[in-house]
């Protein structure tokens, strides 16, 4: 069935609806936007623009209110920011964000046995800080970028970064020696949480 366009700003549009079925285990179910899958397909791109068109028309009388808002909002937030440092072996582990910058940054910094936490403050790197992982880096030239998941092995040599650049969920986990930068292992792909 073809796209149905909206008739008025009250009319949403409707997706078009194929018939496909799938079987799983001798069950068979019936999906039909299963089409959606493809992110290339012309009918998609189109549906998706009518949407967006509707959403906008039937959103736009509190567009002054929404851009109040957002000023507001972001007037309040700390932009360059810390997280609390943990303490793991000879390591203070921590993230921070950076004004203008959309992701965080995954660091650590030696660890003097006997010394309290150190105190931090925004918009400062704690001394001997090394960066694990820059997400503002590991983003650059993607639409989407999201970290599933950050460890550091036991013997604090090794990264595993698991990170999704489609929004689809699902994660190339890879393993980084710190000290190097050296990728040792990028072969696991698609996984889930």
């Amino acid at each position: 069935a073809p796209l149905t366009p909206s008739g008025s700003d009250n009319t949403p549009p409707i997706a078009p609806m194929r018939a496909f079925e799938r079987t799983h285990h001798g069950v068979t179910s019936s999906d039909p936007y299963d089409w959606m899958k493809d992110r290339r397909d012309p009918e998609l791109i189109a549906y998706l623009e009518a949407e967006n068109a509707y959403a906008e028309a039937r959103t736009a009388h509190p567009a002054p209110l929404r851009e109040q808002l957002f000023t507001e909002i972001k007037g309040r937030v700390q932009e360059s920011d810390l997280s609390v440092p943990v303490g793991d072996g000879p390591w203070w582990y921590y993230s921070r964000t950076i004004e203008g910058q959309q992701y965080a940054i995954h660091a650590r910094s030696p660890r003097v046995k006997g010394e309290p936490r150190p105190d931090i403050e925004a918009g400062r790197t704690l001394p001997g800080e090394q960066i694990l992982l820059d997400g503002n880096q590991a983003a650059a030239g993607h639409e989407f970028f999201a970290v599933g998941a950050l460890t550091v092995s036991a013997d604090h040599r090794y990264l595993a970064a698991a990170i999704d650049l489609e929004g689809d969920e699902r994660f190339a986990v890879t393993v980084t020696e710190i000290e190097s930068g050296h990728v040792v292992d990028a072969a696991i792909a698609g996984a889930g949480y």
